[in-house]
């Protein structure tokens, strides 16, 4: 069990994680389960029966959701609770109670397959809206193309209209039996509730690697231009930086995508977006899972060429010159900050905590500090020599072919 044991939130949080090796045939299972399994239960046959059942747990919050985690795609069902301490009755125990019975039925709920299963393709289909997400997820499916890395955990139409009521069933009694389990929660736990959770939720020591340690040999960048209804430019480019958690360089390639693009202090920031003028948003991420990095960025559609220019000369700069020490402390504060204000928002730090469970890292709030305080500027020239560019994709206005 994964605990996270303090008293200075107002609400508690348990959740149940399934877990497994991302499989492409698995995904629109995956994808459908949660929303089928939040309708109702056997004791609460209705929707608003069960959401009554919450409500009556002094307003009770159900989550349920498919997320991905590097090599594994993890299903997860929880509930957000007040602190028991504020009542006199035995709110945890219901808690445990109900959730046990949503994810143990005895069969998927069958009245609301065809609702939810159109509901999900709405949702799916509605993502091509959401112009900056749209872009990302088209970056890297050509990126991570034929790699396992490149599948949406959340579904595409065709994994979602294959799908069965039998086939979900099916694939719902399977996953109970054959899913590695974790149980995670935030909140005040006495021994009776923690026997009662190891009693009542079964966890195993089926450890998955959640680390993808699939390579692909970059020999030329690839660039990508598909055009929407859009006013300005989705400009996003990948790169393959083979650094991951755990590894001796992980904790300079944090800073070296903070100083590139990970605040309002970054190169990025500052020269392309506020010197410049070239964007509208521009910011990088890396991936300590799979190693890689993207910056992604919104552009009016005449400057896409500049702007791209002035992304080379950063990184160029960080691959040949060392960081000024203003610059490295800046990037390294900005990440301990960070650090710091996850222990302050519940659900944030308990899937922190998670994830370094999952990459078996043991490691306090202050020896993660001192590993980020430690980093050089030399290490985070290393780091920049390894960047090596991938793909270009420009998702742009439809006047601009």
């Amino acid at each position: 069990m994964i605990i996270d044991k303090q008293k200075k939130f107002k609400t508690s949080y348990l959740g149940i994680k399934f877990k497994e090796e991302i499989k492409k045939e698995h995904i629109g299972f995956r994808a459908l389960l949660p929303n089928l399994l939040k309708t109702r239960t056997k004791t609460y046959p209705t929707r608003k029966l069960l959401q009554e059942a919450l409500d009556d747990l002094y307003g009770a919050s159900l989550v349920a959701k498919v997320t991905k985690k590097g090599n594994l795609s993890i299903l997860e069902f929880g509930i957000s609770f007040i602190n028991p301490d504020f009542t006199d009755e035995p709110l945890f125990e219901k808690v445990v109670a109900l959730l046990q019975e949503i994810i143990y039925q005895s069969n998927v709920p069958k009245k609301d397959f065809v609702i939810e299963k159109r509901m999900l393709l709405e949702k799916i289909r509605a993502l091509k809206n959401d112009k900056t997400r749209f872009a990302l997820q088209r970056m890297s499916e050509e990126m991570f193309k034929n790699e396992t890395y490149g599948l949406q955990v959340s579904g595409k139409e065709e994994d979602v209209l294959a799908l069965s009521y039998q086939k979900v069933n099916n694939y719902y009694q399977k996953m109970l039996k054959t899913n590695s389990l974790d149980v995670v929660f935030s909140g005040d736990l006495n021994e009776e509730e923690m026997a009662l959770l190891k009693e009542t939720f079964q966890e195993d020591n089926n450890e998955l690697e959640v680390i993808d340690f699939q390579n692909k040999e970059v020999l030329e960048p690839k660039t990508i231009v598909e055009t929407d209804t859009i006013s300005q430019s989705k400009v996003n480019l990948g790169y393959r930086l083979p650094i991951r958690a755990n590894d001796k360089l992980y904790h300079a390639a944090v800073v070296f995508n903070t100083a590139l693009g990970g605040g309002i202090h970054s190169r990025l920031f500052l020269n392309v977006r506020e010197k410049h003028s070239l964007c509208y948003y521009i910011s990088s991420q890396y991936d300590p899972f799979k190693g890689f990095m993207f910056i992604y960025s919104g552009i009016d559609k005449d400057r896409v060429d500049l702007a791209l220019k002035v992304i080379d000369e950063q990184l160029l700069d960080l691959q040949t010159n060392k960081l000024k020490e203003a610059e490295l402390n800046l990037s390294k504060q900005t990440l301990i900050n960070r650090f710091k204000e996850l222990e302050d928002a519940q659900n944030q730090s308990l899937e922190a905590l998670y994830t370094r469970h999952l990459l078996n890292n043991k490691k306090t709030l202050e020896e993660r500090i001192a590993k980020i305080e430690s980093v050089t500027s030399a290490e985070v020239v290393e780091v920049a020599n390894l960047v090596k560019k991938d793909i270009l994709y420009i998702l742009a206005p439809e006047d601009n072919k």
